[in-house]
């Protein structure tokens, strides 16, 4: 089955942070797959009472329902980053702005190649970026690049902050 290109736009912000967890996690085998996301939901649920699909928290239950919903149209062995829901952080959508002006439409590499020629300094010299947040701001379009390759758009990363 095909997976639409922008299918994480119907996560929820809160499966995309589990999704998120289970990406980072070395202990989950990689590549994730909605199965492994299913797995971590569920290692959260903490049943009350028989039968088992009482549960004692309603975010849990309702996570568990969205991926439940998720793999009976997509299937359990869909990769899971498909589903992450990109976003930046504030100092990285000012670097990301910063290369639509410069650029237009520039792709994650692009804005990374753009970083390492100096973007990224020109904008804390102008007080746009601490100096502080500048390793952070390396280190999440990194994490970026690696979830969605190179060639994803940078705009799309401005929408969830």
């Amino acid at each position: 089955m095909s997976i639409p290109e922008h299918v994480f736009e119907n996560t929820s912000d809160e499966l995309s942070t589990v999704i998120a967890a289970v990406l980072d996690d070395e202990d989950i085998d990689q590549p994730a797959t909605l199965a492994s996301v299913r797995e971590a939901i569920l290692a959260q649920v903490k049943t009350v009472t028989i039968p088992l699909n009482r549960f004692s928290s309603d975010q849990w239950q309702e996570l568990r329902d969205e991926i439940d919903g998720i793999i009976e149209e997509y299937g359990d062995d869909a990769l899971a980053v498909r589903f992450l829901k990109p976003w930046a952080s504030e100092a990285l959508c000012r670097l990301i702005e910063a290369g639509l002006d410069e650029f237009g439409e520039p792709t994650l590499g692009v804005l990374f190649e753009a970083m390492e020629r100096g973007l990224l300094a020109h904008l804390i010299g102008q007080g746009e970026i601490d100096d502080d947040e500048a390793q952070t701001v390396v280190a999440e379009l990194q994490s970026l690049i690696d979830r969605h390759g190179p060639d994803a758009l940078a705009e799309e990363f401005l929408g969830s902050v």
